[in-house]
């Protein structure tokens, strides 16, 4: 496609690159410190020694539908063997979480094992911060049932594995997720999936002719969240992707990201997406669904889990999973990396023995058909949701998942220097989502400009960050973003990397 620029005036770079470089040196609120004490139980010094084994790993996550999964699953198993040790778990939501990390290494008192929610830096940029230690020799890697799914760049650097896939890379994040008591009220059949996004419309209006709810729901307050997702139903319409890997290419000024955006509106300018939607995050959509208020919410595979935790009768009172409809009768798959790894041991942790363990323990065949009864993200060993006791929507989105999701190539596995590229990019406004967002609310309505425009300056803040990295001694190159094999319709696997 070619295009012209249109210069904004509302375009532009974050200074510093706060998700990146500067967020692991940024300030943190007073509130963090405060809540870091609670969780420590004291302060610290960065410049203390490295803390002595004292009888307690500690381990911190975002993963509140997991609680019970981690304590009678993991850490009740392990520390029955290993009397002698506690695993202290704290809970915290994603963004708080890395706030804390981030305090918590200024102060010299972080935990043994975390995940990286919330840092908005890749692990390998982490890693070469010297946040992590490696746990390769530990474990005997090739003896887990993921060995297959470990990939370079995105679980072992240097040579040396640091981390281990939890969760199946094989999913999507735009689910449309039905109350199927709305939707037979209005006559829709709640077990057959509209196959293009003209009768998924048409289903979605008919709820809202029929029953007292709205049809649909689009969160418009979290950026993020559109920005992620605006790209699935981009996919849905033909688009490879944020990037065409055969190519390099940004995709974000193409057809599908337009058509996708303006899909969406649709929903608001025919009066099918629920009122509040402009002010709605994530989970406040979730409330609203599980309410009665909606009948169709496309989110991620997590919602059951988090629905059996806090409104468990929504889920009694009947939920289904659709298949993502297509643009028309044409079935474009989507893609994603591998399964990243969610657990990390942090560099001065006197537990890395312990920890590693954990971790392996984690790719297990006992935890993960665990994993898959808790029902959030789908385990890296698919197989293990058919025999767990899990809803049937869930299992026929893990079906959808399977048929309709293929595993793409990521840069890091082809050449790990090009993370240096990812941590020099500054961050560029306004993005996919905040477009979204902006033509949504009609505060733009010059979308075709927008987007070209921020594919513009994409791709010039790219080819800037290259030749950076490159001047600094590495070897790197816009080439490193094109995967002339890539077959979309196939799984690109670690062998594939070797043969582009």
């Amino acid at each position: 496609m070619t295009t012209t620029r249109t210069p904004r005036p509302r375009l532009s770079r974050t200074p510093s690159g706060p998700s990146r470089r500067a967020l692991l040196g940024a300030s943190v609120p007073l509130s963090m410190a405060a809540l870091l004490g609670a969780c420590t139980g004291g302060g610290g010094s960065a410049e203390e020694s490295p803390r002595a084994k004292d009888g307690i790993l500690r381990w911190w996550d975002q993963f509140r539908p997991l609680t019970e999964t981690f304590e009678n699953e993991l850490f009740a198993p392990y520390t029955e063997e290993s009397s002698d040790l506690t695993i202290e778990r704290r809970q915290l939501d994603a963004a708080d979480l890395g706030e804390a990390l981030q305090v918590a290494r200024r102060s010299g008192q972080m935990p043994d094992v975390h995940s990286n929610a919330g840092l908005g830096a890749t692990p390998a940029a982490l890693i070469s911060q010297d946040w992590f230690q490696p746990i390769g020799d530990h474990i005997d890697v090739e003896s887990l049932p993921v060995a297959e799914e470990i990939y370079d760049g995105v679980h072992r650097f240097g040579g040396d594995l640091y981390s281990v896939p939890m969760f199946s890379g094989r999913i999507h994040d735009a689910t449309p997720w039905v109350n199927t008591e709305l939707a037979e009220q209005a006559g829709v059949d709640p077990d057959s999936s509209p196959g293009t996004w003209d009768e998924f419309r048409a289903a979605a209006k008919q709820i809202t002719d029929e029953t007292v709810a709205s049809g649909f729901v689009l969160p418009q307050k979290d950026t993020q969240f559109l920005d992620g997702f605006v790209s699935w139903i981009a996919q849905s319409a033909g688009a490879p992707g944020g990037i065409d890997w055969t190519t390099g290419e940004y995709q974000f000024a193409t057809r599908p990201f337009v058509d996708a955006i303006e899909f969406l509106k649709s929903f608001q300018d025919d009066g099918i997406m629920h009122p509040s939607s402009p002010s709605m995050g994530p989970r406040d959509a979730r409330a609203r669904w599980a309410a009665g208020e909606i009948g169709i919410y496309m989110w991620g595979s997590w919602i059951i889990g988090g629905l059996s935790v806090d409104e468990p009768e929504s889920i009694e009172r009947g939920i289904q999973a659709w298949s993502i409809p297509r643009q028309d009768s044409t079935r474009h798959m989507l893609t994603r990396g591998p399964g990243a790894g969610q657990f990390w041991v942090a560099a001065d942790s006197p537990y890395a023995q312990e920890a590693a363990e954990l971790l392996a323990a984690m790719c297990g065949e006992e935890f993960q058909a665990a994993l898959a009864g808790a029902m959030d993200q789908p385990p890296a060993l698919l197989s293990a949701v058919e025999g767990a006791d899990v809803h049937p929507a869930y299992t026929r989105m893990v079906e959808h998942f399977t048929e309709d999701v293929r595993i793409a190539p990521v840069p890091e596995s082809g050449n790990p220097a090009t993370w240096r590229v990812v941590a020099e990019m500054t961050d560029i406004h306004p993005n996919v989502g905040e477009i979204a967002q902006s033509y949504l609310s009609g505060a733009t309505d010059d979308l075709q400009g927008e987007l070209t425009a921020y594919y513009d300056a994409m791709n010039a803040e790219r080819e800037r960050a290259v030749e950076s990295v490159a001047a600094q001694g590495e070897d790197v190159g816009l080439e490193d973003w094109v995967f002339s094999n890539w077959d979309r319709s196939a799984d690109y696997t670690a062998d594939d990397y070797a043969s582009r």
